[in-house]
């Protein structure tokens, strides 16, 4: 039997002690709840905004929004972790929950994009398919854990 190349099993507790932490202060992030404050950082592109003063082009120093960009990286390297380890005893029954769950995330995700097709249009709608690329992640990670937990 093929068998998944996985993280060693005690990936998983340091992937939910990254994970949860910086899934809930990335959601504060987005409240306005903290006021995080823009760094100015060197990057390899800056496109630039629409009819602003800022300068475009390769190796220009921009304002960013440094800890909810850090708060994305970091989710998905917990989500990877906790996501991607091996069980305990790793076994077909296991395996067959790993592929259920990346099929319901997906079939998940996937209908949720549909609606927001239908429903938000301009710059909300940018903002809701940057935050979609981390849905399948969070979904697979709570719901292979949840039926683990079931089991």
């Amino acid at each position: 039997m093929n068998t998944l190349q996985l993280f060693p099993n005690h990936f998983k507790n340091i992937g939910w002690f990254i994970f949860i932490p910086s899934l809930i202060l990335g959601i504060l992030s987005l409240t306005d709840v903290f006021d995080f404050p823009d760094v100015t950082l060197p990057v390899f592109y800056n496109s630039g905004f629409p009819l602003s003063n800022e300068e475009s082009g390769f190796f220009k120093n921009t304002e960013i929004d440094f800890l909810p960009n850090l708060f994305g990286m970091l989710i998905i390297i917990g989500g990877i972790m906790v996501s991607f380890s091996k069980e305990k005893i790793e076994d077909e029954y296991i395996s067959s929950l790993r592929l259920k769950s990346v099929f319901w995330s997906l079939i998940v995700t996937y209908f949720i994009v549909i609606l927001l097709f239908l429903t938000i249009f301009g710059s909300l709608f940018f903002t809701a398919m940057i935050l979609i690329m981390f849905l399948p992640l969070v979904l697979y990670a709570f719901r292979f854990n949840y039926l683990l937990l079931k089991k």
